[in-house]
């Protein structure tokens, strides 16, 4: 074999690239299979709250929510926008083996969802997939299944996060759904709207099982005196923030947020998007279109007076880009008040304080944040118009450990 000076000067150890070896060949150490065979039905079709208990003696991947809408008679004057399951979703709140109780909105779990994915058709699948929008719906059933992107869980195959071994706790594990009535996002312009309502609504978890359970950790580690560190990623409840009145548009003055509420840990990143209160009302008949989440024209993220995110002319989702393998944008439909449709982009910033990494491997891959206790962060927010209505909704991403022992499991940040 010839011997090149980049040879001698390039670090790295040399790679097989013509046969597989032990290095570039790898095989499963413990036998697994995997079920989705799990369902547990809603006990109630109102809004409330539904919970979900995975008891311990499994590995757990991915949750999910499945909704029945049925159509009885006719749809004429009623919609739904698209992701209306998301939609339906007030918030999700998850506990794991008597660790603390913490909650994500279901816009943050849409967003969430969608960041995990590995391209544009996938995020499409996602919004798609989470309940196509309803205008004027014919007589039939219509369905919408949502992934719930719970910190153990990763909804892709790429970067797929290993399955959170419940049989390590003692205690269940609990995931509780709280829900909207239909009619709060149904759009109703003179329609009936008794001909539009919820047929069913379940919960699904897919399982990985060990196919001998002497492979156990458990059975082969004393778990009273080691622990299992389990690594993921943790997004904090979003924080929703009117701006001043009238504030927006070109040429104008920034709206200046104080981002405060932060939790002991690092925190990798912040994400942020515009909403208008008009857009989407609950208490209403009006347009419904939840997931027109708008770019601002220019954000300045700063903390202890130095500045870590400048993005102007709107030019975060280049940069957004730049560092990973898809833009931040899906393509929505909601609905105006006529009821008919509208195309909206679901758009979000992303202001990050650690070195970027992919999205998809960001759960398992340890890269440090800043940590921010009794800090502040302060943001310069442009809008893109003039509005009175303006919502900033922010979530703030930190780095996280769920570490059992004892049969028990908590977050380490």
């Amino acid at each position: 074999m010839s011997t090149s000076t980049m040879d001698l000067v390039r670090s790295g150890e040399p790679m097989d690239l013509y046969y597989y070896d032990q290095e570039t060949a790898r095989k499963q150490a413990f036998p697994t299979s995997v079920n989705t065979k799990y369902v547990q039905s809603f006990q109630s079709l109102v809004a409330g709250s539904q919970t979900f208990t995975i008891p311990p003696q499994n590995g757990i991947q991915d949750v999910a929510v499945e909704f029945q809408v049925n159509v009885a008679t006719s749809g004429t004057g009623l919609a739904l926008p698209s992701g209306w399951g998301y939609a339906l979703i007030k918030q999700v709140s998850f506990r794991y083996g008597g660790s603390s109780q913490y909650f994500l909105s279901g816009d943050q779990i849409l967003q969430l969802a969608l960041k995990r994915q590995a391209n544009k058709q996938s995020m499409d699948d996602i919004v798609n997939l989470g309940g196509n929008s309803l205008i004027a719906p014919a007589v039939g059933s219509y369905y919408a299944n949502c992934v719930l992107t719970l910190p153990h869980a990763s909804p892709s195959g790429l970067g797929k996060t290993y399955p959170f071994p419940t049989d390590l706790l003692t205690q269940q594990v609990q995931v509780t759904v709280e829900v909207y009535n239909l009619s709060q996002i149904v759009t109703n312009n003179g329609g009936t709207l008794g001909n539009i309502t919820l047929g069913a609504a379940q919960f699904q978890v897919q399982q990985v099982m060990l196919n001998n359970q002497a492979d156990a950790l458990a059975r082969r580690v004393d778990m009273a005196q080691n622990a299992y560190a389990f690594p993921a990623e943790f997004v904090q409840q979003k924080q929703t923030i009117a701006l001043p009145s009238g504030v927006g548009g070109a040429g104008t003055a920034a709206a200046s947020v104080v981002l405060t509420g932060f939790r002991s840990g690092e925190v990798k990143s912040i994400d942020i998007w515009l909403t208008r209160a008009s857009d989407y009302s609950l208490s209403d008949n009006g347009a419904k279109e939840p997931f027109k989440w708008q770019l601002p024209l220019s954000v300045t993220m700063s903390y202890a007076g130095d500045i870590y995110s400048r993005f102007e002319n709107q030019s975060s989702p280049l940069w957004y880009l730049i560092n990973n393998d898809k833009s931040p944008a899906v393509t929505t439909a909601g609905t105006s008040a006529t009821p008919s449709a509208t195309s909206n982009l679901a758009q979000w910033v992303n202001l990050p304080f650690a070195q970027t990494f992919l999205d998809e491997d960001a759960h398992y891959v340890l890269v440090h944040g800043k940590p921010i206790t009794n800090g502040i962060v302060n943001l310069l927010v442009l809008p893109p118009t003039s509005q009175t209505d303006w919502v900033l909704n922010v979530s703030y991403v930190y780095n996280t450990v769920l570490l059992m022992s004892q049969g028990s499991c908590d977050f380490i940040f």
